[in-house]
């Protein structure tokens, strides 16, 4: 292809960039929230403090030795082995290690919004990067970035502080620069330290072990580059674990062998082959067809297959995979594989019409499908409401912002979603109320007449009940949005 066409490829790809950051930025809310959102924020500023363990927030009359072993432990943490009033956070540290320093420059309230930015920017850059090492023409190498960037799963986890699209970007630049080792071979340096930051975000990006491998070329020296590229961050997750939990192989997630059952499958892939080309486009449904060039291009096609492969096949027992449509983000480290597999096979199948048909009529063809590809994706971000997540999420600051100018300070919060939000935007005592039993409820009382407590709870719409678990007479204290504060007075009778 001309260098001035190529040129223009990339100028439309800065635009398209461009406008997408725009997009963004007006729509991001990547602040700590629900249990994964306030877990990594949490977690962050415990390594900005040098720690990893942290006091849980108790009542004087009913130490954490003495209580439920959850009761004062918000979501995102687990108690720690140090022993009764410690806990320890639950979420791999790849996200939280990266908010640090840009917390630090930037300050805490910005620091989500940037990091997922830049990392949803990358993500759909390096998707045209694999495409052109997969052989793509620059052309179609943009358009496998704006299936990319059009996707409703992909625009849903860039606007929210998950660690899904971090992990996809750094799951493809490791890739790419695999691909880039066969000409240099330093990049298979770079391509190690990718993997093991895809890692260190999402241990489960293990997986990408296998379509790096089959990238670089056959090569003693490539594989040791790449260990030692990948080993620094292998090594600070071990050492991680080993403070936190104890072992260097274990996790916060603990034993999730439970999760995964062989007869989840069928159920799994027919709820992929569903949701996938909507999430994804149509085209996706021709990336199966990639196989079918390993005689040709066995090396491009040995790579996709196995990334597409490898991430399905480890999802598709999970037990939570086909449980929502936006659950398919743990399979979003696929996507640049199975994307760039269908747009692979799509272009070889334009080639083949172009050879037998006159250029406008298959140009004006091509030019439709692509479009209808791109907006049959795209139209599905309204429906699935995936556009307006990032403001939903800014309600938690809100709801903080109203309990610390309208409560008093020594009052104790019954919180179940917002207890990690709690944690880190309040200095409150609070209490997971699904850990209240009658028998707690009754000595939380106790304790809290005596040191003369004011309680609260803090209720989002599907969890009115977190009043039922303290008898009293409960009255509504403020709203935010469709978050209730209810206010208990102990004494009085219990609410019907």
């Amino acid at each position: 292809m001309p260098t001035t066409n190529i040129s223009r490829t990339r100028i439309g790809l800065l635009a398209a960039l461009v406008a997408y950051g725009a997009v963004l930025l007006a729509l991001i809310g990547a602040v700590p929230t629900g249990s994964d959102n306030s877990g990594y924020f949490n977690e962050a500023r415990l390594f900005a403090r040098h720690e990893i363990h942290a006091h849980e927030r108790v009542i004087a009359g009913l130490p954490a030795a003495d209580a439920p072993p959850f009761l004062y432990v918000p979501l995102g943490f687990k108690p720690s082995l140090r022993g009764p009033g410690m806990m320890v956070p639950t979420y791999p540290p790849g996200l939280p290690l990266m908010l640090v320093p840009v917390a630090r420059i930037a300050g805490w309230r910005h620091a989500g919004d940037i990091l997922l930015l830049l990392h949803s920017l990358a993500g759909v850059a390096l998707i045209f990067a694999l495409g052109r090492a997969c052989g793509l023409p620059p052309p179609w190498s943009l358009f496998a970035s704006l299936v990319l960037a059009a996707s409703p799963l992909y625009l849903f986890t860039s606007l929210q502080a998950l660690s899904d699209v971090p992990a996809t970007a750094w799951a493809t630049a490791a890739v790419v620069a695999a691909w880039r080792s066969r000409e240099r071979p330093g990049w298979a340096f770079a391509a190690g330290a990718c993997a093991g930051v895809a890692f260190l975000v999402r241990p489960n990006n293990f997986l990408i072990a296998a379509p790096v491998l089959l990238a670089m070329a056959p090569s003693v020296r490539r594989w040791i580059l790449a260990a030692a590229g990948a080993l620094p961050g292998v090594a600070a997750w071990m050492a991680i674990n080993r403070a936190a939990y104890g072992g260097y192989l274990l996790s916060g997630y603990g034993a999730i062998g439970q999760e995964f059952h062989a007869g989840l499958v069928p159920g799994t892939l027919k709820y992929c082959a569903w949701w996938l080309p909507i999430l994804f486009s149509p085209v996706v449904i021709l990336a199966p067809a990639v196989v079918a060039l390993l005689p040709s291009r066995t090396r491009v096609a040995a790579v996709l297959a196995a990334w597409s492969a490898a991430y399905i096949a480890f999802y598709a027992p999970y037990r939570w995979t086909h449980e929502n449509w936006w659950f398919l983000r743990f399979l979003l480290p696929a996507a640049p594989a199975l994307i760039v597999s269908g747009v692979l096979v799509l272009h070889l199948c334009f080639e083949r019409i172009r050879r037998s048909f006159t250029p406008p009529w298959t140009h004006a063809l091509l030019g439709f499908l692509l479009i209808a590809a791109v907006a049959a994706e795209a139209s599905w971000i309204r429906p699935l409401d995936a556009w307006s997540i990032g403001r939903g999420e800014q309600k938690y600051g809100r709801v903080a912002k109203w309990l610390n100018a309208n409560i008093p300070p020594n009052s104790v919060l019954i919180v179940s979603q917002y207890s990690g939000a709690a944690y880190y935007y309040t200095n409150f005592t609070f209490l997971r109320g699904g850990e209240i039993d009658p028998a707690t409820a009754k000595r939380l009382r106790a304790a809290l007449e005596a040191d003369q407590q004011p309680l609260y709870a803090v209720a989002f719409p599907s969890e009115r009940d977190l009043i039922q678990r303290m008898p009293g007479k409960w009255m509504i204290a403020g709203t935010v949005d469709d978050i209730i504060i209810f206010r208990c007075d102990l004494a009085g009778k219990s609410a019907p």
